[in-house]
């Protein structure tokens, strides 16, 4: 009896301590399901508590024992086993994982929400609740990820616990709320407005007459098998085109297979022509009301047929820009004259109501962008003669075309170009910028002129990149067209400028022409790439005003170093994915001078053509698809590619901030060094080719 009486007090404290503290955590609960507190950061606290507190217990134990109680193997069993069967019945879901994801501990609220008979260890986390731990993590703050387990939506936060041998984590779910679960549903059930056309039959009408319409059939039954499997509707509102509906859950389905639809109805050809169909959807989940989405589904849709067709287009709610799936045929000009004529007479009442008009290109211009603009000028000043050019006058480009050009308006005392701080003071109400051979406002040669321009007029033949902040009054984007100095050579003509026996207003000087003729060459490589006949009607026009090919060719010549530069970067060509053509160079502007700006416009001016021409080259190459040339300059990387019309190297450069045409891009990458470039160029390809 005083063996019992003498042992009551080393156990009594331990029982008191274990029951106080399991009741204090089931009276924790209790409270936390009637308030609302969280269950499990209110849990947390007092672990953290509790375990403390056993802590310094344990030091005092070890430092007098004698006025201790002893905890034997039999209690901290009873301990162990009454906080994990407290932990086990909480009401929160809850399981515990490696640092790799795998489950090794679940209580029974989590393996009831996973719809599972027993323990959830063994399991990977990703299996049982839709997410790994990296992606539950990776939110922000104490937000948590919205995820969805045995049909009920929750949020998942997970928590990191250490110990010496290795990480676990403790994931903890919190179930939703009745008002925030209806918002999830909604989101998942919101509906996406999408436009979806055949997009070139207009061309296999020209080639297969009969049998297209055997082949736009097939490929109509391939697109509303694809909408069906999609939980949508498809209804055609014009010959093969269609407007459909489906649910937003299942937008990341396409997404995940790339949108194959696309090859799908490329695989079908028409007739004996051999030619494919190619379908280009436009696709909305912006917008509160349906009104809303599918106002952007037809933007995004325009979008797609103006970057050349091929593709998908996706405008998503919040996002500022478009995503971009497929792409991958090279465009067909289904456009006619009349088209073109149809746009001068646009432009023609547009310029009729300006008061003064600047014309634009983008950075560091080449000879399209300069002879595009001084044909714009020339057609702009029947209106008026308040006409100005906006570019970098210390560009080797422009000093060398424009040479005989500038000496011909200094004798006449006019003045044509401006640079952008000029150009920026003489926007009014009222002044029309025209913007040419670019749709980009990131590299417009300024883009403060763009966003302060009340009235806006687009004249490109690039693929559309993005949104102009003001949507402008006129969009003629062709991309392809040769050149933007094909499509103002078009209009020009339609105006009557030029035009033998012409009267009543100057005709286009042969120093504009010799200009505008250059763009042409050099966008087209001396017209051996992207000609049609347009652009050998548009050549000759220019020659019937003066035009100079010997004279254009002279615009073309470089000096010796550019010449050493290329015949190094043709000597140290590796190729990539058995097709792709790689070469990496350092540029003149790399020495130069940065506080000499003269100087290094040049050197910069020169690299970029040296890139280009060292390109055209290498894809000279029996078996190169592609070719990309990377020079290193003053603090950044300039990548020239060119492509024989089999790779989009334009799909490949956007991923880097750059853009171009199918089969003529660029980018330039400030702050990475050349190796990072390359090795983020060959990601890019990779991406692509998969």
């Amino acid at each position: 009896m005083s063996d019992q009486k003498d042992r009551m007090p080393d156990n009594l404290p331990l029982i008191i301590c274990a029951a106080v503290g399991g009741l204090f955590l089931a009276a924790l609960t209790i409270i936390s399901a009637l308030t609302d507190i969280p269950a499990f950061p209110a849990t947390l606290i007092f672990l953290i508590i509790y375990c403390a507190s056993l802590g310094a217990a344990a030091v005092i134990l070890r430092r007098h024992p004698a006025a201790t109680f002893r905890l034997g193997e039999r209690e901290r069993a009873s301990v162990g086993s009454l906080m994990t069967s407290t932990m086990r019945d909480i009401a929160a879901p809850a399981v515990i994982t490696t640092g790799e994801g795998k489950i090794v501990w679940s209580n029974t609220a989590a393996e009831n929400a996973a719809g599972s008979d027993g323990t959830l260890a063994g399991l990977e986390i990703g299996t049982v609740l839709g997410a790994s731990t990296a992606e539950i993590t990776a939110v922000e703050g104490n937000a948590g990820l919205r995820i969805t387990a045995g049909g009920k939506p929750y949020r998942a936060r997970a928590y990191e616990m250490n110990t010496p041998d290795r990480k676990y984590y403790l994931v903890m779910l919190d179930p939703l709320d009745e008002l925030e679960a209806a918002e999830a549903r909604a989101d998942d059930e919101l509906s996406v407005i999408a436009y979806v056309t055949l997009d070139n039959l207009e061309e296999l009408a020209k080639y297969a007459r009969v049998s297209y319409r055997e082949a736009a059939n097939h490929a109509e039954e391939i697109l509303r098998s694809w909408v069906e499997s999609m939980d949508g509707i498809m209804r055609e509102y014009d010959r093969d085109k269609f407007l459909t509906v489906f649910p937003q859950k299942r937008l990341g389905d396409a997404e995940s297979d790339k949108f194959s639809v696309l090859d799908d109805v490329r695989s079908v050809k028409a007739g004996d022509s051999g030619m494919s169909l190619t379908v280009s959807m436009g696709i909305s989940t912006a917008g509160e009301t349906v009104a809303e989405r599918e106002k952007e589904a037809a933007a995004a849709l325009e979008t797609a047929l103006q970057r050349g067709g091929d593709q998908v287009v996706i405008k998503r709610r919040g996002a500022s820009g478009y995503e971009y799936f497929g792409g991958r045929t090279k465009s067909v000009r289904e456009s006619t004259k009349v088209d073109s004529r149809v746009v001068y007479e646009r432009l023609a009442g547009i310029l009729s109501g300006a008061g003064n008009v600047l014309i634009m290109g983008h950075k560091n211009p080449d000879f399209d962008c300069i002879g595009a603009s001084v044909g714009l000028a020339r057609l702009a000043s029947l209106f008026t003669d308040d006409v100005r050019i906006v570019v970098d006058m210390q560009n080797r480009n422009f000093t060398v075309c424009t040479e005989g050009l500038r000496r011909e308006l200094a004798a006449e005392g006019r003045e044509l170009f401006v640079n952008a701080a000029n150009g920026l003071d003489m926007i009014r109400s009222d002044t029309l910028l025209i913007i040419t051979d670019v749709n980009n406002l990131a590299i417009c040669e300024s883009p403060e002129i763009a966003a302060n321009a009340f009235r806006t007029v687009i004249i490109d033949h690039h693929r559309k990149a993005g949104d102009f902040k003001n949507e402008p009054e006129l969009t003629y984007i062709e991309p392809s067209a040769s050149s933007a100095c094909e499509l103002v050579a078009e209009m020009l003509g339609f105006s009557g400028i030029g035009q033998p026996g012409s009267s009543g207003h100057r005709g286009l000087s042969r120093r504009e022409a010799d200009i505008m003729l250059a763009g042409i060459m050099v966008d087209t490589q001396d017209f051996t790439r992207s000609t049609t006949a347009r652009t050998f009607s548009a050549a000759l026009y220019l020659r019937e005003c003066g035009a100079s090919s010997e004279i254009a060719r002279t615009f073309f010549y470089e000096d010796l170093t550019s010449y050493i530069t290329e015949s190094k970067l043709g000597s140290e060509v590796c190729i990539y994915r058995s097709r792709i053509a790689i070469a990496v160079g350092r540029g003149t502007a790399a020495g130069v001078d940065p506080d000499d700006s003269a100087a290094l416009a040049a050197a910069r001016a020169a690299d970029r053509v040296t890139a280009s021409k060292a390109a055209d080259k290498m894809l000279t190459v029996r078996g190169v698809a592609a070719a990309f040339v990377l020079l290193e300059t003053d603090g950044e990387v300039m990548i020239s590619a060119r492509s024989d019309g089999s790779v989009n190297v334009q799909l490949v450069l956007e991923q880097l901030g750059g853009g171009g045409h199918f089969d003529a891009a660029g980018a330039q990458i400030r702050g990475d060094g050349v190796k990072d470039v390359l090795t983020r160029l060959k990601a890019c390809i990779d991406a692509y080719l998969a």
